[in-house]
């Protein structure tokens, strides 16, 4: 039987879990118009940890303590981003859809932002990206050796560093939105650890 992120997951030693990933998205792509555009960020409406860097949320969902000489910490988090993964394919896409879209580090600044701080492909094709309302939610583990830390988190993002329309602007000011987020994907912080220092607080 596969596991599945709505089940429970037992901690590990060394794996801690901070929230629980599918419910996030389902809130998100249940909230009112009004809601969300009142909170561009989304977090606070949500109840969970959250780190806000502004046109960037991350969503830690679970942490790991590894080291050189016992990664069974990282294997169980391995296990917990793959349950995860399957229940957004089967949720967002359906069992044989697939409505994820492929990071490409070659050509999207934010998938070479990940690819730089040694995000680690969660696919056989790489880091993948649902649309999630008007945003992408993008499930990024990254692990941090020097640290001793892996760290899995849901990435919400604005749709337009993923989903960019034609290759050629309309407009002046489509063409000038689109500069824009290119500097905003080459120039955002997507690294975080655990305890979080800028976790953001509910008002």
């Amino acid at each position: 039987m596969t596991e599945s992120i709505n089940e429970p997951i037992a901690e590990a030693p060394g794996l801690e879990l901070l929230a629980d990933g599918l419910r996030i998205l389902d809130t998100i792509s249940a909230l009112p118009p009004r809601q969300a555009a009142t909170h561009p960020s989304l977090w606070p409406l949500l109840g969970v940890p959250a780190i806000d860097r502004g046109a960037l949320v991350i969503f830690p969902l679970a942490v790991a303590t590894i080291s050189a000489t016992d990664r069974s910490a990282l294997e169980r988090l391995r296990e917990v981003c793959a349950a995860l993964q399957r229940d957004c394919i089967h949720v967002h896409g359906g069992d044989f859809i697939h409505g994820e879209t492929t990071l490409d580090p070659e050509e999207d600044p934010y998938g070479r932002r990940l690819a730089e701080v040694g995000a680690l492909t969660t696919t056989p094709r790489g880091v993948v990206v649902w649309r999630v309302r008007d945003r992408g939610a993008a499930l990024v583990l990254v692990v941090d050796e020097a640290r001793g830390q892996a760290t899995l988190a849901f990435h919400l993002v604005p749709k337009d560093w993923i989903w960019n329309g034609p290759s050629e602007p309309a407009t002046k000011r489509e063409a000038s939105r689109r500069r824009t987020a290119v500097k905003e994907q080459a120039a955002v912080d997507v690294v975080w650890s655990w305890p979080a220092a800028d976790l953001a607080q509910v008002p």
